[in-house]
């Protein structure tokens, strides 16, 4: 049995969930903490000067702050974009942040379905141009991934956060049997659990209550069998197909008629296309794609 290295017991930033706050405005740049029941924000605020704010659209260009849903979640996509131009991954980065993993000011739950499968078909026109064989495999497989997580969104009615169910996360080169001590702790004993976090908080390591809990297990099978159990589901729950994808006859053979076949598709499922057009076009400009 592997258990998590204790002594270099960290805060653990993502082990069974993604939450996002969308309405904070106190924080210039992305920053992670973990939060209860294993939870992480992310804050995010913007502020664009007078003389930016007259810009022309295609004159701003976006830098999406890169996705952390899991290790091997981000790894993956470390691997499939090496070696591509930055205008791939900042439009990799930029889709996952417009059409999968969305903010809170995409509230209706339809809009947020078209955006994700129009996700979901870039995504293959991004393989279909600037991948191929194993890459453009994993990356597809990776991206459908992202969107059996975005399906998972849930917001709390009284605080506004977006939470997402994530895969248990392994870190990179650990064996299949790998457990996650401090998800067990959770699991079985929310106290020292709530004490392990309250520690870490405090600029603490939590050392002492992970060997404290540690001496436990031994003694109890059964925490590391429900463990398991509950890892197996998560898993199960992301890796069925969920997603019907209106656009999946979308043809990416090339920028024109991908945006065209867009168009068209679009025009037959939905009737607010100016806003999906202007991500269609945010795509390509990404991509420093023109497409008249």
């Amino acid at each position: 049995m592997n258990f998590e290295p204790l002594k270099a017991q960290q805060a653990v930033l993502s082990s069974g969930s993604l939450r996002i706050n969308p309405t904070s405005k106190q924080v210039p740049s992305p920053q992670l903490h973990e939060e209860k029941v294993s939870r992480f924000v992310v804050q995010d605020t913007v502020e664009i000067s007078e003389a930016g704010r007259k810009l022309a659209e295609g004159d701003i260009v976006s830098h999406a702050a890169k996705y952390f849903g899991t290790t091997q979640i981000n790894d993956a996509l470390n691997r499939v974009l090496e070696g591509q131009p930055e205008e791939v991954s900042d439009a990799v980065y930029n889709m996952i942040q417009s059409n999968f993993i969305v903010d809170g000011t995409v509230t209706d739950e339809k809009q947020r379905a078209v955006l994700l499968e129009m996700g979901v078909s870039q995504s293959k026109y991004i393989a279909d141009h600037y991948m191929e064989g194993d890459k453009a495999k994993e990356f597809m497989q990776t991206m459908n991934q992202i969107a059996g997580i975005a399906l998972t969104r849930t917001i709390d009615s009284e605080t506004g956060d977006i939470s997402y169910t994530t895969p248990t996360d392994r870190p990179i080169g650990a064996p299949e049997d790998y457990v996650k001590l401090s998800e067990v702790m959770k699991q079985v004993d929310p106290q020292k659990y709530t004490a392990f976090m309250n520690d870490i908080k405090g600029g603490g390591n939590g050392l002492s209550q992970l060997l404290s809990f540690a001496q436990k297990v031994p003694q109890n099978p059964d925490w590391i069998h429900k463990y398991k159990e509950r890892t197996e589901q998560t898993e199960e729950l992301l890796n069925k197909p969920q997603l019907t994808n209106r656009f999946d006859k979308a043809d990416t053979s090339s920028a024109s008629a991908f945006m065209n076949s867009m168009q068209n598709l679009l025009k037959e499922s939905s009737p607010a296309q100016d806003a999906y057009m202007q991500n269609m076009r945010g795509f390509f400009r990404n991509l420093g794609v023109r497409v008249d």
